[in-house]
């Protein structure tokens, strides 16, 4: 069986009841047509690449020193775009991209290196344990 519809809804006492508003059927006003956009372009060309993501991801996660160098000519690099001076934007673009590759690289090598060694402590340990009469090397 179909549904039925809920009953009028019964107004409170001393309430103003309000006549329901007609519709008119009128569309929405349509918005005055802007005309041809108009673009234009720096002279010094497109913005450089400053490389601030990958400063922040090398001084964050790797070596944070070179990171840091690398988040500082980011920053100059940023500010030079704003002063519309693009070719000092890219050379400093250029230097914290390198700061930034330098820092991933020197955390790898120096991972691997120390890895290296941990690798070679534990081994000369291992090689000492059967000796009784050796200490470890970490005493």
């Amino acid at each position: 069986p179909p549904q039925q519809p809920y009953p009028p809804q019964q107004p409170y006492p001393n309430q103003q009841l309000y006549p329901q508003q007609p519709y008119s059927g009128q569309p929405y006003p349509q918005q005055p047509y802007a005309g041809p956009r108009i673009v234009v372009s720096q002279p010094g060309g497109v913005a450089p690449n400053s490389n601030t993501v990958l400063a922040w991801i090398a001084c964050c996660c790797f070596f944070w020193p070179l990171g840091l160098v690398a988040i500082i000519k980011a920053r100059r690099s940023e500010e030079a775009i704003r002063a519309g001076n693009m070719e000092e934007a890219r050379r400093q673009g250029e230097s914290a991209k390198k700061f930034a590759i330098g820092a991933i690289v020197v955390d790898v090598v120096l991972g691997l290196v120390g890895g290296i060694v941990i690798i070679i402590l534990y081994a000369i340990d291992a090689i000492g344990a059967n000796d009784p009469d050796q200490k470890p090397w970490y005493y």
